[in-house]
């Protein structure tokens, strides 16, 4: 862990305009009010339209079995040796099964445990977005503007503009594993890296966040989840304007993905050279392949870093954000208040703003949105300042910097380190 000085004066010579910023922030963090709003004083209107008659929800995954093969085992000859049907095959030897005769995926998995050519079997499961699940939804608050997306309270709260005189993030990967992003968005230009991006969703080299006007996960919603992806890209761009942005669709427009799709956006990530993997999304129960690749992602020096979820309570832990592996974010409101949806906890890294946090959204526009899917990409984009300046720093020194910026909360709060401030985080690299 890093040291606290004294005072940053001891540290490094700063300017007495940063000081005196990070005094206030100091001074704001020791006022917390109760209620954290969620959107705007005044009235909002939001349209949501519901599912159609007929949608396309299935128990497709949840019936399968994800299996991780050992090199060299061949899919389809597994698959007949089990009496399976094979649904999907990816290049890292993850596939998944479809059980004849409605044996148990579960069963299956249990038989395949002591097959050498087996590296770990489950039963496949769907990951989604924490804001689809609680059904928080981005809505327009009429001041949608690129000034305003700029310059907000949650760029004030972390220090941003004085942290980008210091580091813009360059030569760093951040890939975004989510709905896809709107990649004509003004916000996006120039950022995105097409030819380290991807479509798993729809296996095309190009990652729309685009919708297809079904209710898939059969809550009612038709394309809850669109412009997910496409508002956290917004934040890593903001906070981390130099970094080249991957691109990487695991989930529908619903917000919902599988494991083999989730697990492939990740090893294509390490793949193609991320140093970050932003993932604001999460399940509740945990995966050994999946777990697997994060240690893998950990062991190249990937910064793996996962929203907490919003279940307002301690209990349950979503995964990955339990994962050792990753850095998990929980979300704060005004004067470094928790959120009130936010999940906290032991497993909680550090906290981050995310309760109306303005954005990037499909068709040029700028939308808010709250949830701990806002927080996640903050620290992701922080992370890419502090990587650019120090290639050959792994998740641990990238936390312990980010850890000795924070600004303090209240202890036994479970908000990990404390609040992001990247202006302090990044101070002992200012010359």
């Amino acid at each position: 862990m890093l040291a606290e000085p004294a005072s940053l004066q001891e540290r490094v010579r700063l300017p007495s305009r940063l000081l005196a910023t990070l005094a206030a922030a100091a001074l704001l963090a020791t006022s917390c009010s109760r209620q954290i709003p969620t959107g705007p004083s005044h009235s909002v209107t939001v349209t949501r339209s519901t599912g159609p008659a007929t949608s396309s929800y299935d128990e497709d995954a949840d019936s399968q079995v994800m299996v991780r093969l050992a090199s060299g085992v061949d899919a389809a000859d597994f698959a007949r040796d089990y009496n399976l049907t094979l649904v999907h095959r990816s290049t890292w030897g993850g596939a998944t099964f479809r059980p004849q005769g409605g044996v148990s995926p579960d069963k299956i998995a249990s038989r395949m445990i002591d097959d050498p050519r087996v590296i770990t079997a489950e039963r496949d499961q769907y990951l989604e977005t924490a804001e689809t699940r609680q059904e928080s939804f981005a809505f327009d608050d009429g001041y949608g503007t690129p000034g305003n997306y700029a310059e907000q309270a949650a760029t004030q709260s972390i220090g941003l503009d004085w942290a980008l005189q210091v580091s813009r993030g360059a030569n760093v990967g951040v890939a975004i594993l989510d709905t896809g992003a709107d990649l004509t968005h003004p916000a996006l230009l120039g950022h995105v890296d097409l030819q380290r991006s991807w479509d798993f969703v729809s296996g095309t080299a190009v990652p729309t966040d685009v919708g297809d006007g079904l209710d898939n996960d059969g809550d009612g919603f038709v394309d809850e989840a669109w412009g997910h992806g496409t508002h956290v890209a917004g934040i890593v761009a903001r906070t981390a304007p130099g970094a080249r942005l991957l691109i990487v669709r695991v989930l529908d427009a619903d917000g919902r993905g599988d494991l083999l799709n989730v697990i492939s956006g990740i090893h294509w990530a390490i793949d193609h050279d991320a140093k970050v993997i932003n993932m604001s999304l999460g399940m509740l129960n945990s995966s050994d392949a999946m777990q697997e690749a994060l240690e893998e992602a950990e062991e190249h020096g990937v910064v793996c870093v996962c929203s907490a979820g919003n279940w307002g309570s301690n209990q349950p832990e979503d995964f990955p954000a339990s994962s050792s592996h990753v850095l998990a974010v929980a979300a704060l409101g005004a004067q470094d208040c928790a959120a009130p949806f936010t999940s906290f906890g032991i497993f909680v890294s550090i906290s981050a703003p995310g309760v109306a946090v303005r954005s990037a959204y499909p068709l040029s526009r700028y939308w808010v949105w709250s949830g701990t899917s806002m927080s996640a990409p903050f620290v992701s984009g922080g992370a890419a300042l502090l990587l650019s300046l120090h290639p050959d720093w792994n998740k641990t020194d990238v936390m312990n910097r980010l850890a000795w910026g924070a600004r303090p909360l209240p202890a036994g709060s479970g908000l990990g380190a404390g609040a992001l401030d990247l202006a302090r985080a990044m101070a002992p690299d200012y010359s």
